[in-house]
């Protein structure tokens, strides 16, 4: 009867474990990153198939000898609590000290081993297998009574008397019959020993599974307190930020927005609610884009392209002008990260300080680069300037093998004019003398400069000696014409000045400066000569090919009898006859030089300025046919202009555009339409 008992107890501790063990598993499922449970899923396992063994100690014909059953289930009894002690480490936060635990285990071992085949002492057994117990239930108690945090704390007290109660049941049971101080009759030991373990190992099971249950409690409170927390957090944080920032969702709507987008959205005189949460950005954006912002149709690009996958970010600046202040901002748009529904995140901020600076330093830059290339009293070009040009120009003269021209002028006894009217009547001599020869020079790649003291100097790009000459010879007459009084000199009673004139071709290998030395020493001989004059030189022929290049080609003539009596219009009509000859040497030359396409558009160019100083002229003088002069300049202009749009690099077009100027311009228009208004110029008899 008592085998019978003592098997059932066996029966119902293998049922208890197996509890245990589905409790355990479906803690683990609950919160399968928690330490500490898993452990103590094993150890009731190892419980179950202890229980399991144990039973074939009632069974004598199943287990045959019951020396392993016994050792199998004192190893599970054992080893499924050092398990249970590991599992609350774990769950505490602490490590095991693997070395003491493999100790007990070993000593479980060999008093099992010992006590059952070397001499079969069930009391020893007994008393080993309980005390070992004993000792890992108190250091579980142990373990679980310095934890003081407070989220368990009150359930780990409670715990912790339930594992230490446990193992002094346990160890009283069996100890005190062994010392002789408590005699109970077989096999009330073996029963009440199964009493304690039915009795106290599911109560500690349920004690740690509500600990496992209070601790996930507690990480979920403290999760929602800090998600709480992050969230106002972040709204502090983008309130506080000086970009307008909003979340935007796949379809563009609004998610939600920052302090900084409500205010300035009320700032421009707008509803917050009406371009904040729940309103659709992309068709505000697709709105502003019909009224013809275009910066709105390109952002509200970008965002869709960020929203589909095809850019990781895209930025624009753009300007958003006020009524009272000029603004600029920089649009940034970013995906959102996480795995839900693609988002962006649209951030504006403010950069009009930023440029403005930009702007001012621009604006600076350009006033320093002007004041670098500029003569600080007169304003016209200064010797620096001029420098860099003439080395330009020089180098692509000497490409092209065009003629380019230097006019070199000094004002007459300047000292005297100084000394006679004090230096500032002498500086605004030479700032009426500076501003007069820069008039008198029409064409954009003309530069007048001042190359120092009173002396100045001209640069005429593709300008023949001829075209040279006549722009000198106004520049003396401008300047005679200021009538400015000079009663120190010994040419003329008012300011004059002296000019050289060179005209040069630029061979690669030659030297710039010296055109310098040739252009000054007619600028001296000029002054020897008598002043108030132009004294001038060419050294087209010197070019090693010139005359070879100059053989068998047409040049038109300018004769005296081709004057109207007026003299700007004689001066653009010799300007215009030396520009032709300049384009038939260069046709001869090499009729598909890229410089060819230069020279046609200034030649075109000079015709323009031309065209309008004429008519100028003639409404002044009441020309009767301007009316039908003006259409005819309209007429040449517009097939000019035609003939330079479908102008190509090859002879054909190249030639037809010469003969237009040759012809039409020079032949049937200045010698022959232009005859109708000389008589306007011509002194009475």
């Amino acid at each position: 009867m008592g085998s019978i008992d003592i098997g059932t107890l066996a029966i119902c501790l293998g049922l208890v474990a197996l509890l245990q063990f589905v409790a355990f598993c479906i803690q683990l499922q609950v919160d399968p990153a928690r330490p500490g449970p898993g452990c103590w899923a094993v150890a009731s396992a190892i419980g179950c198939v202890g229980a399991a063994v144990n039973l074939l100690r009632v069974f004598p014909s199943l287990s045959g000898h019951y020396t392993v059953p016994i050792i199998v289930y004192i190893l599970s009894l054992v080893g499924g609590q050092i398990l249970v002690y590991v599992g609350i480490l774990r769950f505490l936060g602490r490590r095991e000290k693997r070395g003491p635990l493999i100790a007990l285990a070993v000593l479980t071992a060999a008093a099992a081993l010992i006590f059952t085949s070397v001499h079969d002492d069930l009391p020893a057994r007994r008393v080993c297998s309980s005390v070992i117990f004993a000792l890992i239930s108190f250091a579980s108690s142990r373990a679980l009574l310095r934890h003081h945090t407070p989220d368990i704390a009150v359930g780990a007290r409670a715990v912790a008397a339930i594992f230490a109660v446990n193992g002094l049941a346990l160890a009283a049971l069996t100890a005190l019959p062994a010392l002789g101080l408590l005699q109970l009759p077989p096999p009330l030991p073996a029963v009440l020993t199964y009493f304690v373990l039915l009795v106290g190992s599911p109560l500690a099971s349920i004690g740690l599974i509500v600990l496992g249950n209070q601790k996930l409690a507690a990480e979920n409170r403290e999760a929602g307190e800090g998600l709480r927390t992050a969230k106002i957090f972040m709204k502090s944080v983008l309130d506080s930020l000086t970009a307008h920032i909003a979340l935007i969702d796949a379809n563009g709507d609004i998610i939600l927005v920052n302090k900084a987008w409500r205010d300035f959205a009320r700032l421009n005189g707008l509803d917050p609610q009406r371009v904040c949460e729940g309103t659709n950005y992309l068709c505000a954006c697709d709105a502003a884009a019909r009224n013809d912002d275009a910066e709105a149709d390109s952002f509200a690009a970008g965002i869709r392209k960020v929203l589909a996958g095809e850019l990781g970010q895209f930025i624009m600046e753009y300007p958003c002008h006020a009524p009272h202040e000029r603004r600029w901002f920089v649009g940034r748009v970013t995906p959102f990260p996480g795995d839900g529904p693609r988002r962006v995140v649209v951030a504006h901020e403010d950069i009009s300080e930023r440029k403005l600076m930009e702007l001012a330093l621009a604006e600076s830059n350009k006033k320093l680069a002007a004041y670098s290339a500029t003569d600080a009293l007169t304003g016209i070009a200064n010797r620096r300037r001029f420098d860099e040009v003439f080395a330009s120009e020089y180098a692509r003269h000497a490409r092209s093998g065009a003629t380019l021209s230097l006019v070199m002028l000094d004002i007459d006894y300047f000292k005297n004019y100084n000394d006679t009217y004090g230096h500032a009547e002498g500086d605004n001599c030479l700032i009426q003398a500076a501003g007069t020869i820069a008039r008198t020079l029409h064409r954009q790649t003309d530069l007048a400069a001042r190359y120092g003291g009173e002396e100045f100097i001209c640069l005429l790009p593709d300008t023949d000696l001829a075209g040279a000459v006549a722009v000198a010879e106004d520049i003396r007459q401008n300047v005679a014409g200021l009538a400015l009084p000079h009663a120190q000199s010994a040419v003329a009673p008012v300011v004059t000045v002296s000019i050289g004139v060179l005209a040069a071709k630029c061979p690669p290998g030659a030297a710039p400066g010296d055109l310098y030395k040739q252009v000054d020493a007619l600028l001296y001989k000029a002054k020897g000569n008598g002043r108030n004059r132009v004294e001038s030189n060419s050294l087209e022929s010197d070019a090693p090919d010139a005359a070879a290049a100059g053989q068998g080609v047409v040049r038109i003539f300018w004769d005296t009898a081709f004057a109207s009596g007026n003299a700007t219009i004689d001066r653009q009509h010799q300007m215009l006859i030396a520009t032709a000859n300049e384009l038939l040497l260069l046709m001869t030359q090499n009729p598909s030089c890229p410089t060819l396409g230069t020279a046609i558009d200034a030649a075109l160019q000079h015709v323009v300025e031309h065209f309008r100083d004429e008519e100028r002229i003639l409404e002044a003088v009441d020309f009767p046919g301007l009316a039908e002069h003006t259409a005819e300049h309209e007429r040449l202009l517009q097939k000019g202009t035609a003939l330079v749009s479908g102008w190509t690099e090859d002879s054909a077009s190249s030639g037809e555009i010469i003969r237009f100027i040759v012809h039409d311009l020079i032949m049937m228009h200045m010698l022959s339409s232009d005859i109708q208004y000389h008589l306007c110029f011509k002194q009475p008899a």
